[in-house]
């Protein structure tokens, strides 16, 4: 394939240029081999396609299609499943990581302490039937829907089990960490707990060794500082959004520091829309982001809205007015597509990187608001989706 009179995205600006794709590849130099397809982009724009850094809605097969089709036609082709049932996943993988469909990676169940968070979603779609004719109590759902890890002899003795489900990292979940003596044996805080902060590190620990990144669930920013001084790889996400409070400084640097991805989810807080605290809660969202733009940390667009995706999450994000067009560009691009798969040469249009890519009616640098609806062609590995 041969695409002509385009402008290509470089990382900061768009430069015009002709490109070629053989084997579903990018080649900035015309090849031997003969071409079977011209498109004349006419002066369009070409940027990488977006992802969706946080999500958990790929997993059951309720309107599942209507969910892809979504994600395709907004330019949507990677998604992180921060946690999910393998066994209600596995029948649905035909549907992804292949050349016309959207390309997943799973954690599958996540690491948490007894009564810990997500245990109270599984015992609800337990209780729901969702779960009939897979698990039959909460007890059978361990390893498949959470694993608990209440001590450092239970990560000795559960891990084997844990790398059997081929995850794709490791999720970890925290939450009020700077409470868990006070929850830690309060059935009053069912669900609203975590792990055990003083076992964060041996985790992580344990997961580079198999060379997995870890993914932390946080909640408030004590959460935040017991995840970044652990050195895990990515903040799952934004701490504070429903807590109101402020991100320590130094905790913010040393996340720099360490190349941790923090994925925003600030789109979250509109379930609190009608508190009366609201206005203070999405002020307070945008001061730590300010925060973390000004300390330059990487951030990915995630949304962790199962009816929503990161297409909701950018509009929310640029309503905030904390970052420029390019700064929006980059962070669901570039940096929520290899914070989702970081071993693939994808994010951005270079030489050798997977011929992943969106044309646009528009320059998104100059006028970013409702991009998604200025996609005029889709091209995933090579081939031109909706055909």
């Amino acid at each position: 394939m041969a695409l002509i009179n385009g402008y290509w995205f470089d990382g900061s600006s768009f430069v015009k240029r002709n490109v070629w794709v053989y084997n579903g590849v990018l080649s900035f130099k015309k090849g031997s081999s003969a071409i079977d397809t011209t498109i004349d982009l006419s002066s369009k724009y070409v940027i990488p396609p977006f992802a969706e850094a946080h999500n958990h809605n790929l997993e059951s097969r309720y309107k599942l299609q209507n969910r892809i089709d979504s994600y395709l036609k907004n330019g949507v082709f990677y998604v992180k499943l921060l946690s999910s049932i393998k066994k209600r996943i596995a029948p649905l993988m035909h549907h992804y990581n292949k050349p016309k469909g959207i390309d997943v990676s799973m954690a599958h169940a996540p690491l948490t302490a007894t009564g810990g968070h997500p245990i109270g979603v599984r015992k609800r779609y337990l209780q729901r039937g969702h779960f009939r004719g897979m698990f039959s109590s909460l007890k059978e759902l361990e390893f498949h829907g959470y694993v608990i890890i209440d001590r450092l002899s239970d990560l000795q003795k559960k891990w084997d089990r844990v790398l059997s489900f081929s995850p794709d990292f490791i999720k970890i979940n925290l939450l009020y960490s700077e409470e868990y003596k006070k929850r830690k044996d309060d059935t009053a805080y069912f669900a609203k707990k975590g792990l055990d902060p003083r076992l964060v590190a041996k985790i992580v620990a344990k997961a580079h060794q198999h060379n997995l990144r870890v993914s932390a669930h946080v909640a408030t920013a004590y959460d935040f500082k017991v995840a970044v001084k652990a050195g895990v790889d990515e903040i799952a996400h934004l701490p504070e959004i429903h807590n109101g409070k402020p991100i320590d400084r130094k905790d913010v640097r040393l996340a720099k520091k360490k190349g941790i991805v923090v994925v925003t989810t600030v789109s979250l807080v509109k379930k609190r829309a009608k508190q009366a605290n609201y206005e203070k809660l999405v002020e307070n969202i945008r001061r730590n982001l300010q925060l973390l733009k000004k300390e330059g940390v990487t951030m990915a667009i995630g949304s962790d809205m199962y009816n929503d995706s990161s297409v909701g999450e950018f509009q929310f994000l640029y309503n905030l007015k904390v970052f420029s067009n390019l700064e929006l560009l980059k962070m669901w691009c570039e940096n929520a597509a290899i914070t989702t798969f970081p071993n693939r040469k994808i994010g951005y249009l270079r030489d050798g990187y997977e011929a992943n890519f969106l044309v646009l009616n528009k320059n998104p640098i100059q006028d970013m608001q409702g991009i998604n609806k200025a996609i005029v062609l889709r091209i995933k590995q090579g081939q031109v989706l909706g055909e």
